[in-house]
C-alpha cells in the first residue's frame, strides 16, 4: 500500500466512520467487515491465522500492509497484532509509513477502550527510539498528529506511563511539557505516576518543578498528589518538615481533604526527626477534631517512643489506640515487643506476645527476633537457644537475622564453643556468614583473649572474598593491643588502610587508649595529630583517653596541653576528662590544684563522680589528713554516691597507718555490713598496722580469714607476719 493509501484508509477509518468512536468495539467489528472485507476474506485470513504463517500479511500481495491493517482494526486481534514490531513495520515499510500503520493501531485500540494494548505499541516505538537514539518527539509528532484531541491525551499519558515505568524520568517530563505545549488535557492520574516515580527515584527538583506547574496551570492535584509530596518531604533521607507542614497549609487553603495516609505519613516525619512529642500532640489534635486516622498514625508514634527507648511511653499510645477502635497489627505489637526487650525487660515482650497470640495475631519471625535479642542481652543465651530450636519445631523459618541475634549473644556473653556450634548449624542450613557475623565471632575470640583464632577466622572471610568492614578491622587492632601487641597493631592498621578500609573515630580511639595503657602516650599524640590531618575531628572520649595517659604517667603538663586543646576545638571536657586531671594531680602531690580543678568541675554544672572524690579521699589518706579525709567521705555520701571497696581500703589504709585500729576495723565491719568484700589490699593494711602495735595474733586472724576466702597474701602482708609466704606458694 502507498503512503497516500494508508492515509486514506485512516481518513475512511477516523473521518467518515465517526460513529465508531462512541460505540462498543462490537459495532465497529461488523461496521468493517461490512466496509473492508467480504466472508470468504475473513476466512482465508482467519486461515492465515490459525496455521500461524503471520508473514503471509506482509508478502501475499506483495509489500502491501493493507491486509494486517485490515485484519487487525476489524477483529481487534492483538495476537496478530503483536507481531508486527515498530522496528520490522520500519524495516519494510520505512519509518513515515510505518508512524500511520501504529497511529491507525493505536486509534483502533483506543477507541475499543483497550489501553494495555495500546502501551504495548507506544513502549514498542519507544524502545526503538532509544536503539536508534533518535528524538523520540520526532516520531511522536507525526504520530499524534493522525489522532484527535482526546485521542491525543491518552497517548501522550500513555508514553508519560511508559517512561516513568522505564525509568526515562526526563522522556516523562518532556511529554508532560509536550502535551502542555500543544494545550492537551492530561488526567492528575497521569501526572501521579509521573510524580511517584520522580519521588521514588528522589530526583527533587523534578518532582518540585512538576508539582509547582500542576499547582499553576493544571490539572490541579488531589489528595494523591499531595500525599506524594508529603512522602517525599517527610520519609527521605533528608527531611524536609517546614515543606511538608506547607502541604497540610496548602491542602486546607484550595479545599483538598488530607486523608488517613497523608496524616500518617507526616506524624511518622516527625518521629524520624526526633520530635516525638509533638507527633503525639499532632495525632491527639486530629483525634480531638475528628480528622481521618488509621493505625499506621499510632503505629508512627508508637515506633519513635520505642526509638528513643522509652517503651513505657509507646505502650500508652497502643492504648489508646486499642480505645480509639483501632486494632493493633503485627507491626504495632512486633515495635513494642523490640522496645521493650532492647531495655532489657523481656517479660513483658514476652506478656505482649501472648496477647497478640490470644488476640488473633500471629507473631512474625521479626517478632520473635526480638524476644531472642532481649534474652541475650540480659544474659539468657541457653533460654534463647531454647526458644530458637522451639520456634524450628513450631515450623518457623530462621533467617540470618536470628542466626546473627544468637551467634552475637553468645560471643558476648564468652561462650564461644556455643558460637562456633551455632556457626557450623548456620552453614548446615545453607546460610553463608557474612561479615557482621564474622564480625561478631572475631569479636568474641579478640575479647577472651583468642587472638590467634580471630586472625585464623578473619584470613578465611578474606580468603572466601568477603570485604571485612571498618568494625571488623577495629575489633582485631583492638585484639591486638589487649594481647600487648603494639608494633603488630600499627602494623595492621597500615595494611588494612592500604585495602582501602578508612579508620573512624572509633578506630583511633581503640589506637589512642592502646597506646595511653601501654604507657605510649607521646605515640599517643602523634597518633592525633595524624587523625587530625586526615580530617577526623577528635571527640571528647578521644581526648579524654589521652588525658588520662598523660595523668596516669604523672606528666600533668601533656595532660592540660591535651585539656587546653581540646577547649580551643570546642570540645567540652566531660566528667571522665576532669576526673582523671584531678586523680593525676593528686598522685602528683598537687592537692590544692586538684580541688581547684574539683570546683571548677562543679561550677560547669558536672556532678563529680566515685572517682573524684575517691582520688582526693586516697590522697588525704596518703599524707595521714584523716579529717580532711572523713570530711570527703561524708561529703560525697550526701551527694548520693555510696562508697565502694576502694574508697573504704583508702581510709582503713590511712588509719591503720596512724595505728588507729579500732577505726580502722571499724571501717571494715561497716564494709561487710553493706555488702562490700575486703580485698587484699584492704586485709594487707590491717594485718600491717596490727603487727606495728604488736597485735600479731589478730594479725593472723585476719591473716587466716583472708586466706578462707581465697585471698592470698601479697609480700607486703608475708613480710609484715614474718612469713616466708612466697616459697609457700612455690
Amino acid at each position: 500500500m502507498s503512503r497516500n493509501g494508508l492515509v486514506l484508509f485512516h481518513r475512511v477509518f477516523v473521518e467518515k466512520v465517526p460513529s465508531l468512536r462512541p460505540y462498543s468495539s462490537a459495532l465497529a467489528l461488523s461496521c468493517l467487515h461490512d466496509q473492508f472485507f467480504s466472508s470468504e476474506q475473513l476466512s482465508e485470513l482467519a486461515a492465515i491465522v490459525d496455521s500461524k504463517k503471520k508473514s503471509e500479511f506482509y508478502n501475499s500481495r506483495g509489500r502491501s500492509i493493507f491486509p494486517f491493517v485490515s485484519f487487525v482494526v476489524s477483529t481487534l486481534n492483538w495476537d496478530v497484532a503483536r507481531k508486527m514490531s515498530f522496528s520490522i513495520a520500519v524495516n519494510r515499510f520505512g519509518l513515515s509509513q510505518s508512524l500511520e500503520i501504529f497511529a491507525v493501531l493505536i486509534h483502533t485500540f483506543l477507541s475499543a477502550g483497550m489501553h494495555k494494548e495500546v502501551k504495548h505499541l507506544l513502549r514498542d516505538i519507544a524502545e526503538y527510539n532509544r536503539n536508534v537514539g533518535s528524538n523520540m518527539f520526532e516520531l511522536l509528532s507525526p504520530l499524534v498528529s493522525l489522532l484527535d484531541g482526546a485521542m491525543r491525551s491518552q497517548a501522550y499519558e500513555s508514553l508519560m506511563y511508559i517512561f516513568a515505568e522505564a525509568s526515562m524520568l526526563e522522556d516523562a517530563l518532556e511529554t508532560f511539557l509536550e502535551a502542555k505545549q500543544v494545550a492537551l488535557q492530561l488526567s492528575i492520574q497521569s501526572c501521579n505516576v509521573l510524580l511517584k516515580c520522580l519521588v521514588e527515584r528522589k530526583l527533587i527538583g523534578y518532582a518540585r518543578s512538576l508539582f509547582q506547574d500542576l499547582k499553576n496551570s493544571g490539572p490541579s492535584p488531589n489528595v494523591y498528589t499531595y500525599s506524594i509530596m508529603m512522602d517525599l518531604y517527610a520519609t527521605g533521607d533528608i527531611l524536609y518538615l517546614d515543606e511538608a507542614k506547607e502541604i497540610l497549609l496548602d491542602m486546607e487553603k484550595v479545599g483538598v481533604r488530607p486523608n488517613a495516609v497523608t496524616y500518617a505519613t507526616y506524624i511518622r516525619g516527625l518521629c524520624r526527626a526526633g520530635y516525638v512529642e509533638l507527633a503525639l500532640g499532632f495525632l491527639h489534635d486530629l483525634q480531638h477534631k475528628g480528622l481521618p486516622l488509621n493505625a499506621y498514625c499510632f503505629n508512627a508514634v508508637i515506633h519513635g517512643f520505642c526509638q528513643e527507648g522509652r517503651p513505657l511511653e509507646s505502650l500508652k499510645v497502643f492504648d489508646e489506640m486499642k480505645g480509639c477502635g483501632f486494632p493493633p497489627d503485627v507491626h504495632s505489637y512486633s515495635m513494642l515487643i523490640d522496645g521493650f526487650c532492647k531495655q532489657g525487660d523481656v517479660s513483658k515482650g514476652y506478656d505482649l506476645i501472648v496477647e497478640m497470640v490470644n488476640c488473633g495475631t500471629m507473631p512474625t519471625m521479626v517478632t520473635y527476633s526480638s524476644l531472642l535479642y532481649g534474652l541475650c542481652r540480659i544474659g539468657e543465651v541457653n533460654l534463647a537457644l531454647n526458644l530458637f530450636h522451639e520456634l524450628r519445631r513450631q515450623g518457623y523459618r530462621h533467617d540470618q537475622i536470628s542466626y546473627s541475634i544468637l551467634l552475637d549473644g553468645y560471643c558476648q556473653h564468652g561462650d564461644l564453643d556455643g558460637a562456633c556450634a551455632l556457626w557450623e548449624d548456620m552453614i548446615k542450613k545453607n546460610f553463608v556468614p557474612d561479615v557482621y557475623n564474622y564480625t561478631s565471632l572475631i569479636h568474641g575470640f579478640c575479647r577472651h583473649g583468642h587472638l590467634k583464632e580471630a586472625l585464623a577466622h578473619f584470613q578465611i572471610l578474606v580468603k572466601k572474598g568477603i570485604m571485612p568492614n571498618i568494625v571488623t578491622c577495629t575489633v582485631l587492632v583492638d585484639g591486638f593491643f589487649r594481647e600487648h601487641y603494639v608494633d603488630q597493631a600499627l602494623m595492621f592498621l597500615n595494611e588494612f588502610r592500604d585495602m582501602g578500609i578508612i579508620p573512624n573515630l572509633c578506630t583511633y580511639g581503640v589506637v589512642i587508649n592502646g597506646l595511653c595503657k601501654g604507657r605510649m602516650s607521646e605515640k599517643a599524640w602523634e597518633v592525633l595529630g595524624d587523625m587530625i590531618k586526615r580530617g577526623l575531628l577528635p571527640d571528647v572520649v578521644i581526648y579524654s583517653t589521652l588525658v588520662e595517659g598523660f595523668a596516669k604517667m604523672l606528666n600533668m603538663e601533656e595532660a592540660f596541653k591535651v585539656y587546653a586543646k581540646m577547649s580551643k576545638q570546642g570540645v567540652t571536657p566531660n566528667i571522665f576528662t576532669y576526673t582523671s586531671l584531678i586523680n593525676g594531680l593528686c598522685n602528683d602531690g598537687r592537692m590544692p590544684e586538684a580541688l581547684n580543678l574539683f570546683e571548677e568541675m562543679v561550677q560547669q554544672g558536672l556532678m563529680p563522680d566515685r572517682i573524684a572524690y575517691t582520688s582526693l579521699i586516697a590522697n588525704f589518706c596518703k599524707h595521714k589528713n584523716m579529717k580532711k579525709a572523713l570530711e570527703w567521705f561524708n561529703k560525697m555520701m550526701q551527694s548520693g554516691l555510696a562508697p565502694d571497696v576502694f574508697t573504704y581500703t583508702c581510709l582503713i589504709y590511712g588509719y591503720s597507718k596512724l595505728l588507729s585500729m579500732d577505726i580502722a576495723v571499724w571501717l571494715m565491719d561497716e564494709m561487710l555490713r553493706i555488702g562490700l568484700r575486703p580485698n587484699i589490699v584492704t586485709y594487707t593494711a590491717l594485718i600491717s598496722g596490727y603487727c606495728k602495735i604488736g597485735e600479731r595474733k589478730k594479725a593472723y586472724e585476719l591473716y587466716n580469714i583472708m586466706l578462707k576466702q581465697g585471698i592470698l597474701p601479697d609480700m607486703l602482708a608475708c613480710l609484715s607476719l614474718g612469713l616466708d609466704c612466697w616459697e609457700e606458694k612455690t
